[in-house]
């Protein structure tokens, strides 16, 4: 896989010299000074201060290490990982890397302060049968995490939800059909089911739940504005989110501060409930075409096109639209800064957007 990048290099997490990366540029994995090459490295994970890669099922860090500015280093695994057969996933925020055993079900964090590991307790329940409620025999192992600085969850292979660093499990035995995707922003979390329906709970003080009010939830609560729309793909932000649908349509709610739904408008309104988004192109005129990816950020949002185009909008203080800092600080709709001949996704950090395409043809 060929990366583009563009946003903040504050810590050298890109490894060049550039504190901001105000266009793609491909993303030379290569730390010459230490003999390391990260050509064929998978990107897990984009924080603040560094990335997490992995090679040859070794992982590292680049950028911040122990308070050390332009690292790259590898990550210590714990000593009941060493020559065991044990899958792991990692994932990290600014304070900690959470190192998940997902075969066997098991969770360490490693403090990034004191580079301690800790392991933590982790009881996985028995899979429920989503039709008869009643408990399953089944393998339950994990197959996704995700992280932000405040918040954590986790998914296994039979659609089980846990939240925190001492994971507890969600109930979501209300929601229509099995989750097979979550998400997590700074204080609301997202799951998708295999039926289409969308589920949001946590804080809804911007109007990051989409439910039409500020009113926090403990449990996933449908998101009604969203029926019968089958929804393919789910995002999160810190304070907004996205949503995809089966025939290419783009919804967007929560905060607005910087215009990072991409709704044209002339101010920065925040929205309670999904919205329907249209694009534009430099002659104002409407774009049809559908759209296939979407990310977020912080508070910047991104999305592919079925023309392998990347449209963003939003915050763009270091840079992570693609577009330069100084000219445009910020977006309140959707514009067009990439193009690439080959399929391509799309992956965000707090203030990245990364462009993962299948070769280097782009422009």
């Amino acid at each position: 896989m060929v990366y583009f990048i563009t946003g903040s290099n504050v810590f050298g997490q890109w490894l060049c010299d550039d504190a901001v990366l105000s266009k793609f540029r491909q993303f030379k994995a290569i730390k010459h000074d230490l003999g390391i090459g990260l050509l064929q490295a998978k990107l897990l994970q984009i924080s603040w201060s560094y990335n997490i890669f992995e090679a040859d099922d070794v992982f590292y860090v680049t950028g911040t290490w122990h308070g050390k500015e332009d690292q790259l280093v590898r990550i210590p695994l714990p000593e009941e990982c060493s020559g065991a057969n044990v899958q792991l996933s990692v994932i990290g925020n600014d304070y900690k890397i959470l190192l998940i055993g997902k075969n066997v079900n098991k969770l360490w964090v490693l403090d990034l302060k004191t580079n301690n590991i800790k392991k933590i307790p982790f009881y996985v329940e028995e899979p429920h049968d989503h039709n008869t409620g009643k408990k399953q025999k089944k393998d339950n192992s994990v197959i996704k995490a995700e992280i932000s600085n405040d918040s954590c969850t986790f998914l296994t292979s039979n659609g089980n939800v846990y939240c925190g660093l001492l994971p507890s499990y969600v109930d979501t035995s209300h929601c229509k059909g099995k989750v097979i995707d979550v998400k997590c922003g700074y204080e609301h979390f997202i799951i998708l089911t295999d039926y289409g329906t969308v589920y949001t709970w946590g804080n809804g003080r911007r109007l990051q739940l989409g439910h039409g009010d500020i009113t926090s939830t403990e449990l996933p609560t449908e998101i009604d504005a969203l029926a019968g729309i089958k929804i393919i793909k789910i995002s999160a932000g810190g304070w907004h989110s996205l949503a995809l649908s089966e025939f290419g349509d783009l919804y967007a709610w929560g905060w607005n501060d910087t215009g990072q739904l991409g709704i044209k408008n002339v101010s920065t309104e925040s929205y309670s409930i999904p919205t329907l988004i249209d694009l534009f192109d430099e002659q104002e005129t409407v774009v049809e075409k559908n759209t296939k990816d979407i990310a977020c950020g912080s508070r910047h949002s991104a999305i592919l096109l079925e023309d392998n185009t990347v449209w963003t909008t939003g915050c763009n203080k270091y840079g992570q639209l693609g577009l330069s800092e100084e000219k445009y600080p910020t977006l309140n709709h959707f514009r067009k800064v990439f193009n690439c001949n080959n399929d391509c996704s799309l992956m965000c950090g707090p203030w990245n957007t990364v462009i993962i395409c299948s070769s280097q043809t782009a422009t």
